[in-house]
């Protein structure tokens, strides 16, 4: 695979072991080499896994994958770098699979500041690198 970089809004489809792959999102740098990285699930109405702090909806400006409600499920967040995301990275998909627009990234970013199913680790990073307290 080629050098890898990573953007903020840039997805990934990645294979992280379980049944099937899964979108993963970059939306915070944590250094300078290593991203947080949020799943994006599928929102199944009456699950108790659905967290409805940030939804996502099929829409013109939203990737095409997003083909009905879905959710950042926060539990699932993540921090890699280009090389352990390599590793990752579902073969022959695009890199990045898609990039979300900036607008809906800023979304994505503030909405998960009142994530509480994020670790606070990643909480704590999300706040530093958008200048809040």
């Amino acid at each position: 695979m080629a050098d890898l970089s990573i953007n903020l809004g840039d997805i990934f489809l990645l294979d992280t072991g379980g049944q099937k792959n899964h979108w993963y999102i970059a939306i915070a740098p944590l250094s300078s080499d290593e991203f947080l990285f949020v799943n994006i699930s599928t929102w199944y109405e009456g699950s108790s896994d659905n967290d409805g702090t940030c939804i996502l909806k099929p829409a013109a400006r939203m990737p095409g994958f997003i083909n009905r409600k879905s959710f950042l499920a926060y539990k699932f967040a993540r921090s890699y770098t280009a090389e352990q995301l390599e590793k990752l990275i579902v073969p022959n998909s695009d890199l990045p699979y898609d990039t979300l627009e900036p607008q809906i990234l800023r979304r994505v970013q503030r909405e998960s500041l009142n994530a509480r199913n994020l670790k606070k680790k990643y909480l704590n990073a999300l706040r530093a690198y958008l200048g809040v307290s």
